[in-house]
């Protein structure tokens, strides 16, 4: 009897992922539909097919879909319920899907509404803590014809590669799972402060409502931002840009605190622990000009100064080794200063401008002018040799440390500014302290986008619609492991247990916070066998995996097909296999 064999793996769980997040319905519903002349499967299902091949094999390659297609058809025909033909899933109908979805903006600015509630309603999130940021993401293209209408642009690289040419990404996210409810590709060398507002506005239409906290870093401290967003019934807390006025503020409170300093403490944090930092509040009133309306904004807002020990102990040290680096440099400058005194003077500054010292100490440069008298003529001089008068100048640089602007730099060393409209009631300061130090949620989205298991880079399309509707997909992906993630640890949370098995050649090892990678690799080496005689059988799932399913609440049918003679293999006998 002839056996053929597929591998399914998690192929089947991710399938019913997205069918309970209705991917494939909200695309179609708001993705214009094809042309008339378009056959097989829709936009919303062959964008299902791409998701589940770039969330099982960490790549986007529309040319490698088909093959995998191919490879896994029946599994795929059976998890979806979708008669697939040879060519649906080629690379030049995903190029459409995903040029589509680049394309047409409006459609896709739904998708992630329609998209972003039913996830809120169905899983019942919080939506209490809300945050956004932009990351750059460098390309090997060459630079287009007209770069001014380029998404692909030169600009201030994240990456450290200004040679290439990149573009941004913004990422709005839900905590505290950190799951993406706004996203946007933007060109590569804007400014990232005229965002913030328009993505509240947003995540208060996808949310429902703008009660949430709204928490970016400092470039969203702009004042017409915090306008806006107060004057439209925003929360927001932001740390502020040390410019402006900001800069005096924080001396003049850290000096002379008109209000008495509270400890701060982490929730799960013992009492016999010492407090991770203090700060206090200072209530100012605010008012701003709208240009566009001509009218005032007029609100309230609390400064939250924060000290962190941590903080100021490391601020402390790398000042010191500034410090002593910046004077070794110029101590060997100032025993060969050379002659020319705007070139010793372009050196002490960019020596302090390194190492970022200019406050710290005061250079002095004294020119003196040298007359000397040489001989004219070779040889030893005689009582009647000829002489002549030689000027020369001879530079000394002066070095002298300021203590006073040192002491004063460790003093505010430590100490941060956050501005936040909420009121106490709403956003207490460790409450504040404890949101931002969860930044980190959003971060990791960027690294699975760039390092992770989500990658964008390389990316090979030239295409700027067909870019945009990639990383639209791959925030789609993100809310998959978000939401696995979300569910799984809140269901050992309520259990108060721990999931044992993930991580190879520590098998006894128990985690309370499982990864949505680890899960998925749980389920590999499952496999599809199938009989001359239309038999199908399945590869026995571990104790793990059934864990695994249960914790998802993902009914166990997933890997028992609904025809055929259903039951699985009990065991790996060859020589048994070869006879059922």
């Amino acid at each position: 009897m002839e056996i053929s064999s597929e591998r399914i793996d998690d192929i089947p769980l991710i399938v019913e992922w997205l069918k309970q997040m209705e991917i494939a319905k909200c695309i179609d519903q708001k993705l214009k539909e094809p042309h008339g002349n378009h056959k097989g499967l829709s936009y919303g299902k062959l964008s299902v097919l791409l998701l589940t091949y770039i969330i099982t094999q960490s790549d986007h390659r529309l040319s490698a879909v088909e093959p995998w297609v191919e490879a896994h058809r029946k599994i795929l025909e059976l998890s979806t319920g979708w008669s697939i033909g040879e060519k649906d899933a080629s690379d030049d109908r995903l190029a459409r899907v995903v040029e589509e979805l680049g394309k047409q903006s409006e459609a896709r600015q739904e998708i992630e509404v329609k998209l972003g509630r039913h996830l809120i309603r169905a899983y019942e999130l919080l939506t209490v803590v809300a945050r956004a940021d932009t990351s750059s993401f460098s390309v090997n293209h060459q630079q287009g014809q007209s770069p001014e209408e380029s998404l692909l642009r030169y600009g201030y690289s994240k990456d450290f590669r200004p040679d290439l040419l990149q573009y941004r990404q913004l990422l709005a996210t839900l905590d505290p799972m950190g799951m993406p409810l706004v996203c946007a590709t933007l060109e590569g060398n804007g400014a990232d402060d005229p965002l913030y507002f328009p993505t509240w506005q947003k995540m208060a239409k996808v949310i429902g409502h703008k009660k949430f906290v709204f928490i970016a870093d400092c470039k969203a401290s702009a004042i017409a931002t915090r306008a806006q967003i107060a004057a439209n019934g925003g929360v927001y807390c932001f740390p502020v840009s040390m410019s402006g006025q900001h800069p005096q503020y924080l001396k003049q409170w850290v000096l002379n605190p008109p209000l008495q300093t509270w400890s701060i403490r982490l929730p799960r944090q013992d009492e016999e622990e010492p407090a991770v930092g203090k700060g206090f509040e200072v209530e100012l009133g605010k008012f701003w000009l709208n240009e566009e309306t001509n009218k005032w904004v007029r609100w309230h807002e609390r400064y939250l100064v924060v000290y962190s020990q941590s903080l100021a102990a490391s601020a402390i040290r790398g000042q010191q080794q500034r410090i002593l680096t910046a004077r070794t440099a110029l101590d060997k400058l100032a025993a060969k200063p050379g002659e020319d005194r705007g070139e010793l003077t372009q050196k002490v500054e960019n020596i302090k401008k390194r190492y970022r010292v200019n406050d710290f100490f005061s250079t002095t440069i004294i020119e003196e002018t040298l007359v000397t008298t040489r001989n004219c003529r070779r040889g030893r001089p005689s009582k009647n040799s000829p002489t002549e008068s030689v000027t020369s100048i001879c530079l000394q640089l002066h070095i002298q440390q300021i203590d006073d602007a040192i002491q004063l730099s460790e003093t505010l060393a430590g100490w941060r500014l956050y501005v936040t409209n909420a009121p106490i009631t709403r956003l207490t300061l460790p409450q504040a302290v404890i949101y931002y130090r969860d930044e980190w949620l959003l971060e990791r989205g960027f690294h699975r986008f760039k390092r992770g298991s989500l990658p964008a880079l390389p990316i090979y399309f030239q295409n700027q619609d067909r870019i945009t509707g990639l990383m639209f997909i791959l925030n789609i992906a993100l809310r998959v492991f978000t939401l696995m993630e979300f569910v799984v640890r809140l269901a050992l949370e309520q259990t108060q247990q721990s999931l044992a098995g993930l991580y190879d050649g520590n098998p006894k090892r128990k985690t309370n916070r499982p990864s949505a990678e680890r899960m998925l690799q749980a389920f590999c080496h499952l496999t599809l066998y199938s009989l001359s005689n239309s038999t199908i059988f399945i590869t026995p799932r571990t104790d793990l995996q059934k864990q695994i399913l249960s914790l998802m609440k993902m009914p166990e049918s997933l890997y028992q097909l609904p025809f055929g003679v259903l039951q699985d293999i009990i065991t790996s006998d060859p020589a048994q296999v070869s006879t059922l």
